[in-house]
Parts: structure tokens; sequence; C-alpha cells
């Protein structure tokens, strides 16, 4: 098996960098030789990854966060189908939320993670798809591989690219208080909406997404009844709330006990498109690359992956 590790040295506020080289040894003593290549920029990983599979590599391991391994992904898929079907993802998680993994029951620990990628079982998993717009006003796609929502949490990522509060705190505690910081500013928004081709309806909401995976925000359990392999997005819509109610029910997120909450609108869903005249931003797998208009579908099974 050719294994390429891409690893993303910014990740975690440079963190992933410094403890690169005990990862590296760590992953030699857990599944042998593997070769390197290192990101400069952002994007860079889908295109270190699309080379490497090309190049033949059987095996990618993605060392870094969220974003980063949502770049791999991209790199693995094409016009909704894997471009190498028997080609196994892997990750190690290093960055700041590291929600996927939550999802997998993978350790927060990089030396546990590493050491359970020798005998790790390989299954298939559906990925999401975004069609969005982007901020040139050109129709983009992305593929995702834990969740995509839009309103609030895009906000959250806007303040967060221009925060310095990541070098001082990390994880839950950061997106804690960006999510608390926000939504003071943040409003409720109209939004039209289709479900699976049904008709248009309209909801006011400060927040909505579409789970693939169930952790985002730093911890948040915000889709706890998602399944990585059932091919369905489970679809939350935060209905039309005051300040006030959303911080005194925002624990319960954390929880995963909100879904029975009359403010949240949930239902499990194959596609869902999504439309409003105001400026609502998007969040794909913890990075904002676009806006609303957008159409939200899954592609079950497309990806092998190995953790």
């Amino acid at each position: 098996m050719k294994t390429i590790a891409i690893v993303n040295p910014y990740a975690g506020n440079g963190r992933t960098e410094k403890i690169w080289p005990n990862i590296e040894l760590a992953l030699k003593q857990s599944i042998g030789t593997f070769q390197t290549e290192h990101t400069s920029c952002k994007g860079d990983a889908t295109i270190l990854t699309r080379k490497a599979l090309e190049g033949g590599a059987t095996r990618v391991i993605a060392i870094g966060g969220d974003g980063h391994l949502n770049e791999v992904i991209n790199g693995f898929i094409e016009n909704d189908v894997s471009l190498y079907p028997d080609a196994i993802l892997s990750f190690v998680m290093s960055g700041t939320g590291c929600d996927f993994q939550r999802s997998l029951g993978v350790s927060s620990k990089w030396e546990t993670a590493v050491a359970k990628l020798k005998d790790a079982p390989i299954r298939q998993i559906d990925v999401g798809k975004v069609s969005y717009t982007a901020a040139d006003k050109t129709q983009q796609i992305r593929y995702f591989h834990n969740i995509a929502s839009f309103g609030l949490s895009g906000a959250v990522d806007h303040y967060l690219d221009n925060s310095p509060l990541g070098n001082y705190l990390g994880g839950t505690l950061l997106f804690l208080w960006a999510t608390i910081k926000t939504v003071f500013t943040h409003p409720n928004q109209t939004i039209r909406y289709r479900i699976d081709d049904g008709q248009q309806e309209e909801i006011c909401s400060r927040l909505c997404l579409l789970a693939n995976g169930r952790y985002f925000g730093g911890g948040m359990h915000a889709a706890p009844e998602a399944e990585l392999d059932d091919g369905l997005l489970d679809l939350l819509m935060l209905k039309e709330i005051s300040l006030l109610k959303f911080l005194w029910h925002l624990p319960k997120i954390y929880m995963g006990t909100h879904l029975k909450l009359p403010v949240v609108y949930f239902q499990k869903v194959r596609k869902f498109t999504a439309v409003s005249s105001e400026h609502v931003i998007l969040d794909i797998d913890g990075e904002s690359p676009g806006f609303l208009e957008a159409t939200f579908e899954i592609l079950p099974k497309v990806l092998k992956l190995q953790v």
C-alpha cells in the first residue's frame, strides 16, 4: 500500500508543525513507511491529494483540522464520484475544533489515534455536496464530510478568521466564545427553502444545518441522530427565537438534547435548497467559502475511510 500523508503545519494555530516530528515517528511505528507533503496555503491539500492519487497512492492520511480534512476529501471526489474508488482516506486530527473524529469515536489524543490506524477497519461513508454562491457571484461546488450550515455559524467563521483569540484559546472554549460574541450582532434571517424537490416554504432563522456527522462548532452535539452511512442528511433549522432564549438553550446543543425543543425543526433529507434576499453566510466543515443560494445533497457511500 502506497501511503502519503498530507500535513497542514498551520493547523491548531501552528501546533501541528511543532508536534509533527512526534506524529511522524509514531506513524512509522504504526503503519510503516510513507511519503509526506506539506501544505503552504489554503487549497493546497486538494491539489496535493489529487496529485498523490494520480501518482498511485492507495491511502492518503490527512494531518490537520476539519478544514484540512475537507480539502483532502475534495481531492478524492469530482463530479460526485470518487476518482479512485479503491483509495482509502485516513486522518489524524491536530486542529482547533476536531469535530469529525467525535462522530467516529476516535480518541482526541493523537497518540491513540495513530496507534489504532495499524488495524483500523475500513468503512464506506457518505459525503455531502454543496452547490453554492461564491463571493464573486459564481456558482461553485464543495464536498463535505461533516456538517454544512448557514447563518450564525458562517458569521462565527468570519469572526474566528479575524480574531487573535485562537492564539490563546482552543477547541470548545474558543468556539463557545465566538458563538456568544457573534450572536449579539447576528439577527434572525428570512430563508426560503425546498426539501427533496417539494414545495417552497419559508422560515425566519438564526441557524440552519445539514449534518452528515454529529458534532460541529468545537464540540456542539448538533446532530445526535446523524449517521455517516444512511444516505441521508439531518436537517436542523432553528425557528425564530429571541437572543435570550437562544442563549438559554445553547447548553442543550452541546449536550445533544435540543431536537425535541419546539424551536427546532428536524427532518432527515436527501436534498435541501435554500435562498434568501439577505446576506446569509455559509459554513462548510468549519470554513466559509460563500453564501446562499445553495443546494445541499448527499452522495451515499462514496468514500472509503479507515480510522
